[in-house]
């Protein structure tokens, strides 16, 4: 299959440096080379860009992509080092990025929560609780379980700390493991090693699939709406690049909105092709399920709010104890990735 964009499978970042371009690509468009933190279905949209090159095309870009393996870190020195136009990352780790004084702007924000908790099936059936018991009573269940997520400044951590904070609960409350691995986490899960695990919607899915795992609070389904509106995935770019390529910045803010509107609109069609070609082994209904939450999560013209941008900030200083004050909505989110 004839693939219109070099998808370049990267481990370290720093090892992009100083490699040819293989972009086929019209001679008036311009290369974008996109580093993505992770292939998924919360990346549906880039992934559908790879295999139609008219989404970005349309704005006058060739889209280079690069898979930095799961690594936030790496497609973040990626992009500071230049080596990446663009960085699509858990927005906290850009966030936490900024704070520290790196000079990023949001060109894009995709996303909103996709998180959802996958208990043992075992386990839940110990608790006492049902699957489609009140919200608060599911939170609580989980008291004193061994669950695993992202570590402390995360995304995931930050969303999980504020749904145990609902019912009067903390991380301290649980047997908590800091984990990035989703496979380690399914292993561990089937062998007892922990009872759950937090991460983003389909990822975890090989748990449902044999009935190991059962989902048990997912917030693209509406368990917790309130944080429906937070900025979740965020595309960055450096503060320079944008000042220096403003209507290329723009262009690539269109070209997301785009790709989130055909995998919005989509009949089946494209995810499909997604999914035979990046996931080929993955359950076809599993995917359809992961496609579908991250679909509700997606933000429509690829922007977000100032209400949703405070939000996470507030809870992400409570959870880091760092000072934020760089990343003010007005401050980091480009003029045309802000709602209005």
């Amino acid at each position: 299959m004839h693939k219109p964009f070099t998808i370049r499978r990267a481990a370290p970042a720093l090892a992009l440096a100083g490699v040819a371009l293989a972009a086929a690509a019209p001679s008036q468009a311009e290369v974008v080379k996109f580093g993505s933190a992770s292939y998924s279905s919360i990346s549906g949209q880039i992934l559908a860009a790879s295999l139609d090159p008219e989404i970005f095309g349309a704005h006058g870009i060739a889209l280079e992509l690069v898979d930095l393996r799961g690594s936030s870190v790496n497609c973040l020195t990626a992009l500071i080092s230049a080596s990446v136009d663009v960085c699509q990352v858990g927005t906290t780790t850009g966030m936490d990025a900024i704070a520290e004084g790196a000079p990023l702007k949001a060109v894009a924000v995709v996303s909103g929560p996709t998180n959802e908790v996958i208990l043992s099936a075992k386990t839940a059936d110990t608790l006492g609780v049902a699957p489609d018991a009140p919200v608060a009573d599911r939170l609580r269940a989980l008291a004193g379980l061994r669950i695993a997520s992202a570590p402390p400044g995360s995304a995931h951590h930050t969303t999980l700390a504020y749904m145990l904070g609902t019912v009067g609960l903390s991380v301290a409350d649980l047997q908590f493991q800091p984990l990035v691995d989703t496979v380690a986490m399914m292993e561990s899960i089937r062998h007892d090693q922990l009872d759950g695990a937090l991460w983003s919607a389909g990822d975890l899915g090989g748990l449902l699939s044999d009935n190991s795992g059962i989902r048990w609070l997912s917030i693209p389904r509406g368990d917790v709406p309130e944080l429906a509106t937070l900025p979740y995935v965020t595309a960055y770019v450096r503060a320079d690049w944008a000042e220096e390529n403003p209507d290329l910045a723009e262009a690539v803010h269109n070209g997301l909105a785009d790709a989130i509107a055909r995998i919005d609109r989509d009949d089946g069609t494209m995810t499909e092709a997604i999914r035979a070609e990046y996931f080929p082994e993955l359950d076809r209904a599993l995917w359809e399920d992961g496609i579908a939450e991250a679909r509700k999560a997606a933000f429509e013209n690829a922007q977000a709010t100032k209400a949703g941008w405070d939000m996470l900030l507030e809870l992400q200083a409570a959870s880091t104890g760092k000072d934020y004050g760089a990343v003010a909505f007005e401050t980091v989110v480009l003029p045309f990735a802000i709602a209005d």
